[in-house]
């Protein structure tokens, strides 16, 4: 069942309520840190743990909506406290300046991999809506044939 919210701090809340066990640090970056979501935004989450976990996905209705949250676990580091940079929101824990990811490409079992390509060609989808531009669909396209 799809999850319906009325406020972005409901969603933020949600969020929290998920992640906030095991999570030592939760932040939101890009666009919907400072622009107000629009229909098929994304929301790319990095939570910074002791325990790493495989990304997590779920679409969710934010006053009707579709928005889809994308979760990524990233190793947490102790460092110096510093104030959180304007493209990324805080919504759970402390900010340092250790909180940076490290890129490096997963090791994914087959249904993992699956997963993660569906979420990547509703991230793309999702792109193509807001944007209207031919590339994003075109890597739809890549995913599905």
């Amino acid at each position: 069942m799809i999850k319906k919210f009325n406020s972005i701090k409901k969603v933020y809340n949600y969020i929290i309520q998920l992640f906030a066990e095991k999570a030592k640090s939760i932040l939101i970056k890009c666009s919907t840190t400072i622009k107000t979501p629009k229909n098929f935004s994304d929301f790319d989450i990095e939570i910074y743990t002791n325990k790493l976990k495989k990304p997590y996905y779920e679409i969710v209705l934010l006053n009707q909506k579709i928005i889809l949250i994308s979760a990524y676990f990233y190793k947490f580091k102790k460092g110096e406290k510093t104030d959180t940079p304007k493209n990324i929101k805080l919504i759970y824990g402390e900010y340092n300046k250790n909180l940076s990811p490290n890129y490096k490409k997963d090791n994914y079992n087959q249904k993992q991999k699956i997963k993660r390509e569906c979420q990547l060609a509703i991230d793309f989808f999702f792109k193509y809506l807001r944007h209207n531009n031919l590339k994003y669909l075109e890597s739809v396209q890549k995913r599905i044939k």
